[in-house]
């Protein structure tokens, strides 16, 4: 299903913050290569914004963002969704409140947990 301009254009900010929240997790140090992303879900929409798929962080913008279902079906965007899509779509089909995401495999906790 297209999205309309006027849903387009509301999500411009969102696909913007969550593609600077990507920059913040390189920035910490709690993400290596690709391996980690956040969404957000799409206020008063059953939508997501997403990380795409194999994309580097250094190459996130608001235009590279991918805009998915709750079933992560991807709605808009030029790029496959992250591989991680079904596991925060999960978490907002069951969860409601949430508003969004952040999966990481930080040196830190992958030791710890390990």
């Amino acid at each position: 299903m297209p999205l309309s301009t006027a849903v387009l254009d509301t999500l411009g900010d969102l696909c913007q913050t969550v593609a600077e929240l990507h920059g913040e997790l390189t920035r910490n140090e709690l993400v290596i290569w690709t391996a980690g992303n956040v969404s957000a879900r799409v206020p008063g929409e059953d939508l997501m914004v997403i990380k795409p798929s194999g994309v580097s962080y250094d190459e996130l913008a608001a235009d590279t963002m991918v805009i998915t279902d709750l079933y992560g079906e991807l709605v808009h965007g030029k790029y496959a969704p992250s591989s991680d899509t079904a596991a925060h779509a999960y978490v907002y089909r069951h969860m409601p409140e949430v508003g969004g995401v952040v999966h990481t495999h930080s040196t830190y906790a992958t030791a710890w947990a390990a």
